[in-house]
């Protein structure tokens, strides 16, 4: 039996204001835990503040040490099971800035030299539970962080992150692990955030943005993770240096009530336009659920589908279907509305593993975009160990000026789409088009998004829904609402 009495420890916290360094030391076997550190140094210019805060909004105050302190009480310091380890009291830290500019941080977990004699207790027997905000994160090992990265992204001026951290040994360490220690600092980074977003302040881009920015991509794993990522907005820069900021996730609040329909946003451009996605299909009664083809008009993508031409957006049944949509119902709202350049990409890509396995006579866009280098094409692929680097960049032969298309393949799969059953905020029961070409082999094939999160494709005398995108001018603004499914953003 263990022994509560013999296990109760204390914990003492010391945090850096601008970089703040908090120092665990964990002894399996030993059951010894302390944190101690010194004020490193302080990131504070006229611009540029983040400051660290007790739970109840109280900077921490240096004591007679010059050390910032905190302390609170952790008892079971031994192995134990995920229930028992993450309803411990854990380290309640919060970030805010208190500056005039957003701050982009970093927190990681360092490495700390043990004494002399210790031997230190691997990752893989430690488990952490990472609180933030309202998201909760599943227990996991720290040996599954990269690079020791608890969390990343941006803070805007006058917002406050908070924390909560708790960390214990797992219930399933063996003796292979006793009379270790484990040694580490929870390290915070921050710097002035500079974005190549031109957005205007009081501008609906703006409000979006002050939601706050959860992280940046660079390339982007196989749907979305929701053990491990956040629902929310991000940042991505494609290959071609081209950024923007996209929503990404299952529950975003990210609803817009416009033109007496319901969107959603599915992303800002570099300019600060608004790109919306209608959240029904065309000529689907949101408030019918019956039969696949009897709740929406399913449309060809074209008449033909035996020329490569007919895999073109530019010149295609849809685009003329859409646009007579938008005549129709749209008018009174298209002073609101920019002709944006959406993308058609019928880039190629010779090279690529995918493009060699399909064996297709061509294949375009986001499937050369895919990272399938230890697939051999015979085994049953890993969905989970893909990863894609979209490319919202448009080629001058890509593009097409218009009012109104669709989503594109790339936007769908930073949303959170994927190979495979994934899951993401644009899920819905039926197959829409999307404006992307994916293939020709004596067929015309263009890119779909099925009711299980999958990036698909069908030849183009396919029938299937209709969801259009449209472009919000930059100097757009909201009159009201939150962007939550019940108070959405109301567009002035």
């Amino acid at each position: 039996m263990r022994n509560k009495e013999n296990k109760k420890k204390i914990l003492k916290v010391l945090g850096l204001i601008g970089l703040f360094i908090l120092v665990f030391s964990l002894s399996y076997a030993l059951f010894r835990i302390t944190l101690t550190g010194k004020k490193k140094t302080r990131i504070t210019t006229a611009n540029f503040k983040l400051e660290l805060l007790d739970k109840n909004n109280n900077s921490i105050e240096k004591n007679s040490n010059n050390e910032y302190e905190y302390e609170i009480n952790i008892e079971k310091a031994v192995p134990e099971e995920d229930e028992s380890g993450e309803s411990n009291e854990g380290f309640i830290f919060k970030l805010k800035n208190s500056g005039n500019v957003p701050v982009k941080y970093t927190i990681y977990l360092d490495d700390v030299e043990l004494e002399t004699g210790e031997e230190r207790l691997l990752d893989q027997y430690v488990k952490y539970k990472l609180i933030k905000n309202d998201n909760i994160e599943e227990p996991a090992l720290l040996s599954t962080l990269t690079d020791r990265k608890l969390d990343t992204g941006v803070i805007n001026n006058g917002i406050t992150n908070e924390y909560e951290l708790h960390i214990w040994v797992d219930y399933n360490a063996g003796i292979e692990a006793s009379n270790k220690v484990f040694n580490t600092k929870l390290r915070v980074v921050g710097e002035q955030y500079v974005s190549k977003m031109n957005i205007t302040p009081g501008t609906f881009a703006d409000t979006l943005q002050q939601q706050g920015i959860v992280s940046s991509l660079t390339k982007v794993r196989n749907g979305f993770d929701s053990e491990n990522e956040t629902d929310g907005l991000y940042e991505y820069t494609d290959s071609e240096g081209t950024v923007t900021y996209i929503y990404r996730g299952i529950d975003v609040n990210n609803y817009v009530s416009f033109a007496g329909s319901t969107w959603r946003v599915l992303r800002i451009q570099e300019d600060g336009t608004v790109k919306l996605i209608k959240e029904d299909a065309l000529n689907f009664p949101s408030d019918r659920v019956g039969a696949y083809y009897a709740v929406y008009t399913g449309v060809e993508y074209n008449n033909n589908f035996s020329s490569d031409d007919d895999i073109k957006y530019e010149g295609s049944n849809i685009k003329a279907y859409v646009e007579e949509w938008y005549n129709a119902e749209m008018s009174d709202y298209d002073n609101k509305i920019v002709t944006n350049a959406y993308c058609s990409d019928r880039t190629e890509d010779h090279n690529s593993v995918m493009y060699q396995i399909m064996g297709l006579d061509k294949m375009y866009g986001i499937y050369n975009r895919l990272d399938v280098e230890d697939w051999d094409g015979q085994s049953e692929p890993d969905f989970s160990s893909f990863s894609w680097t979209p490319s919202i960049s448009c080629r001058n032969d890509d593009k097409v000026n218009v009012k109104v298309a669709l989503i594109t393949a790339d936007e769908y799969t930073l949303a959170g789409g994927g190979a495979g059953e994934v899951s993401n905020y644009l899920v819905k029961e039926y197959t829409c088009w999307t404006m992307s070409p994916a293939s020709f082999a004596g067929i015309s094939n263009v890119f779909t998004t099925d009711n299980n999160g999958n990036i698909g494709n069908y030849h183009t005398r396919y029938d299937h829904a209709v969801r259009p995108v449209i472009t919000l001018k930059a100097n757009t603004t909201v009159a009201s609402g939150n962007g939550k499914h019940d108070t959405p953003y109301v567009i002035n």
